[in-house]
């Protein structure tokens, strides 16, 4: 979610404020996202980093899970867990379940399915978590309200339009499924090759029940008492 947070910021820069769109509707499809992003310094060495998530969208509710490894996932099920257990461990790559009420505020909340516990989580603490308080930004991966203020690539193809817009030296190129409502990939870079960003998304079929369906015996928490 950070990588994104970052990618969306460098999109949004060559924009007016972000507007929320109108009400999502029921049938628009699940998605897996990949986030890449690497850099190479003065010194030739290449940094990267990558991690793909699956985004799953209902009306007015968006459920933002990161993919584990499954050994990943073996390790962290053997930590033994007491009281408030290994507050920031527990959550690392938690899902994050955002629901849109009818005006406009956002609920959001960390799963920690090894607890079995809802963590409530204010405006205050939202980048401590990957999110960037947009609810646009996290249903349709940019904010469609967004698009005509981008400069259109020709005319829409194949169920795509591709938009293009500089920010400073590096380019930022979008390509945005009509019917489905998001953006199929989000790529930026520097005209030097020396720094680059993408998002990749892709349809997929979603899980049931849906996840938020799952959560009876939840208890609820506050993202505070973590901090403690």
């Amino acid at each position: 979610m950070q990588l994104k947070n970052l990618m969306m910021a460098a999109v949004l820069a060559t924009t007016a404020t972000t507007t929320l769109s109108a009400a999502p509707v029921a049938d628009l499809p699940d998605l897996r996202v990949e986030y890449r992003g690497w850099s190479i310094g003065s010194d030739g060495a290449r940094q990267e980093i990558s991690y793909a998530e699956r985004l799953y969208r209902a009306q007015d509710q968006a459920w933002i899970e990161r993919e584990v490894p499954a050994a990943a996932q073996k390790t962290h099920a053997h930590h033994k867990h007491g009281g408030l257990g290994h507050k920031h461990a527990d959550v690392a790559g938690a899902p994050l379940w955002v629901q849109r009420a009818a005006d406009g505020r956002l609920t959001v909340q960390l799963v920690d399915r090894h607890e079995r516990r809802l963590i409530g989580i204010e405006a205050a603490n939202y980048g401590n978590v990957g999110f960037s308080g947009s609810w646009p930004e996290s249903y349709y991966l940019l904010d469609p309200a967004d698009l005509p203020r981008l400069n259109a690539v020709g005319t829409a193809r194949a169920g795509v339009q591709r938009y293009e817009t500089r920010q400073g030296e590096r380019t930022i190129r979008v390509t945005w499924d009509i019917a489905g409502q998001y953006a199929r990939e989000i790529v930026s870079e520097d005209p030097n090759g020396l720094h680059g960003r993408t998002i990749k998304a892709t349809r997929i079929t979603a899980p049931t029940p849906a996840p938020w369906a799952q959560l009876g015996g939840y208890s609820p928490r506050d993202y505070s008492d973590l901090l403690d």
